[in-house]
């Protein structure tokens, strides 16, 4: 046998030490998750903690098939040859168990998650993954659109089996320990500096193997690597992302397009409204105004564990005709692309358009039609009209004041909506413990009067 086959790969060392790291943290962020879990006051950092989770448990997943690929193409050191029968036999086993596990484990979260079902409360609680906030992950198998009796079933047995492999992993891991330090103090041999480079065996008739810089610089390189990832976990867990805070009560959302949304501004066609024909309208009729879509924005506010956050649509139309000498005729008709939602947050982002949410796929618009405007003194009006959402309609009233200097109209708005009413997150979310249910509608509207 030659001297480098008396010792692990440089590759084999970093992948064991960096999923042990890994899955002792995650360990250790599962058992505060179950608890804060249930605390208010902990709940907002335990949504960011879940999203770490899974993130981290998706890295292991990884690792652990490139450790396991390795492993089968890299002959292994050799046990001691002073070693028994039965405990090469618990060696072996012990050693096949961590790679059954470490591959499993990160499978049954997955699995867990594609059920979009929550084990804990017995709902839908479908959250979509981002890994580290850089991209999507899918779920598997589509497993989120299934019977809501298998998507049940689904995620109670795979939590179950998760929980049960952790304890197992735990079990085997101290014994997995135990042993080593066996074999270094009491065996005195060479098993742990395998392991653990630098480490000499306390047996002096072992040889050492001799100095590989290029060895050594990889594992320095590497241990550093797994260090700034350890701390960079642990720094996203103690200072998790924060939503935007929501404006206080009363205060508008006044923002324009290009300032709040992330997304890219749409075609013409998509936001300036078309004219609106004058052949069959009578003299009096009102005049059409013309949005300003540049220094206007539909905004909302909402709250998710007690965190605010603020949103908008990013593409939007509207037809308005308007005369405070003639209410009667005057109207407007808004439409919404319910794609363009935008929240600043990846993760609620990529959620929202989902079926649960705005359905953006059955319903990619919602509307907002008046069927009276009246006015309340001043400057201050009240437009009622109906609001479809998602196959939903619901009566609405929005109270808004509006400024007119010259050819110049400045409209600022706002109603609190009811989220369960209209369909969003009730599968989910079906009270306001998590997300509340009442969410606020701001509407800033800067118009030129049409010629």
């Amino acid at each position: 046998m030659s001297t480098t086959s008396q010792r692990y790969t440089a590759v084999a060392v970093l992948l064991h030490w960096a999923i042990a790291v890994a899955i002792a943290g995650q360990i250790l962020l599962g058992w505060w998750m179950g608890e804060a879990l249930d605390n208010s006051a902990l709940r907002a950092q335990a949504f960011a903690a879940f999203q770490l989770h899974k993130s981290i448990g998706l890295t292991i997943l990884l690792l652990s098939l490139i450790r396991l690929g390795w492993r089968l193409l890299h002959r292994p050191p050799p046990l001691p040859e002073h070693m028994s029968a039965w405990e090469r036999v618990a060696a072996l086993s012990t050693h096949w168990a961590f790679y059954a596990l470490i591959v499993l484990m990160p499978l049954t979260g997955w699995l867990y998650v594609s059920a979009g079902w929550s084990a804990h409360d017995n709902h839908a609680f479908d959250v979509p993954t981002y890994y580290f906030g850089l991209f999507h992950v899918p779920h598997l198998f589509n497993l989120d659109h299934g019977p809501d009796a298998m998507r049940s079933a689904l995620a109670q047995t795979t939590m179950s089996m998760h929980s049960a492999m952790a304890w197992i992993l735990i079990v085997l891991a101290a014994l997995h320990v135990a042993a080593a330090l066996k074999h270094h103090f009491y065996d005195r041999d060479e098993v742990l500096t395998h392991m653990i480079p630098g480490l000499r065996a306390r047996n002096a008739q072992i040889p050492v193997p001799p100095a590989n810089p290029a060895r050594r610089n990889l594992l320095a390189g590497g241990f550093a690597l797994i260090g700034v990832a350890a701390l960079g976990a642990i720094f996203a867990f103690v200072n998790p992302p924060r939503a935007a805070t929501a404006p206080a009560s009363g205060a508008p959302v006044v923002a324009s397009r290009e300032a709040s949304s992330p997304a890219p501004a749409p075609p013409p066609a998509a936001t300036t409204p078309a004219p609106v024909s004058t052949a069959q309208e009578a003299p009096s009729a009102p005049p059409a105004w013309t949005v300003d879509h540049a220094h206007s924005a539909i905004s909302f506010a909402g709250a998710v564990a007690g965190e605010n956050f603020t949103g908008g649509f990013s593409s939007w139309r509207a037809e308005i005709r308007f005369d405070a000498g003639n209410l009667e005729q005057s109207r407007a008709a808004v439409t919404i692309e319910t794609g363009s939602i935008h929240t600043g947050d990846a993760q609620r982002d990529e959620a929202l358009p989902q079926g649960e949410w705005f359905d953006v796929a059955g319903h990619p618009s919602a509307t907002f039609r008046t069927s009276a405007i009246r006015a309340l003194g001043g400057d201050s009006y009240e437009a009622r009209g109906t609001l479809s959402l998602k196959g939903v309609s619901q009566a609405v009233r929005l109270p808004f004041t509006l400024i007119i200097r010259g050819d110049r109209a400045i409209m600022d708005g706002h109603v609190e909506l009811d989220r369960l009413a209209l369909d969003l997150g009730k599968s989910s979310f079906p009270d306001d413990s998590t997300v509340a249910r009442a969410v606020r509608v701001d509407v800033h509207v800067e118009a030129t009067r049409a010629p």
